[in-house]
């Protein structure tokens, strides 16, 4: 049996090349195949088609019952939401109608439809489905912490003491998005 040592020239070098060159003609080879498998998908792919996108938006304001319950401005945030939602699509479709009028074209099938949260209100909570709050998602209701100053008769600024009250807070408006594609007829 022959121990072969890194340090024997005659042993590593030719091996060394022997797998360098291998590995160069598998890589080549890898990428031929993948060259050919790329050409045949992309003759499979069928001509894009003529299409109008056009993006709709729709807003409710919610009007809880009870404004300081976390349950009642829930269930007035989805039904401000789910007024919404016909808003945006009513919207977008006037939209669509607008540009393929405009164009000279006609509305074809409804290709498909997109649906976006967008900003809630004054408290910039997100809206995903009706659901979002100030005080994390569904919570509308939460304590807050403040801490009272003033500045004294030498001009340094006095904190008093740390207090906490509960608040609630109603989103002003609940406003949704939604993107209509088009065929063009």
């Amino acid at each position: 049996m022959t121990v072969v040592s890194p340090k024997d020239p005659e042993l590593t070098t030719p091996f060394a090349f022997r797998t360098v060159v291998l590995v160069a003609v598998l890589a080549f080879a890898a990428g031929c195949a993948a060259a050919v498998a790329q050409a045949q998908a992309q003759e499979a792919v069928p001509a894009p088609q003529r299409t109008v996108v056009a993006t709709g938006n729709g807003s409710a304001i919610p009007k809880p019952a009870d404004r300081t319950s976390n349950a009642s401005i829930v269930a007035a945030v989805k039904k401000a939401d789910a007024k919404a939602l016909p808003m945006a699509v009513a919207d977008a479709r006037a939209q669509a109608a607008a540009l393929a009028g405009a164009t000279g074209t006609v509305l074809g099938a409804l290709l498909s439809v997109s649906n976006a949260g967008t900003a809630n209100g004054i408290y910039g909570s997100i809206l995903i489905g009706g659901v979002g709050g100030t005080f994390g998602p569904g919570q509308y209701c939460g304590d807050v912490r403040s801490r009272p100053s003033h500045v004294d008769a030498q001009g340094v600024r006095r904190f008093g003491k740390v207090r906490t009250r509960h608040t609630c807070r109603v989103p002003s408006t609940v406003q949704r998005a939604v993107t209509l594609t088009f065929a063009i007829g």
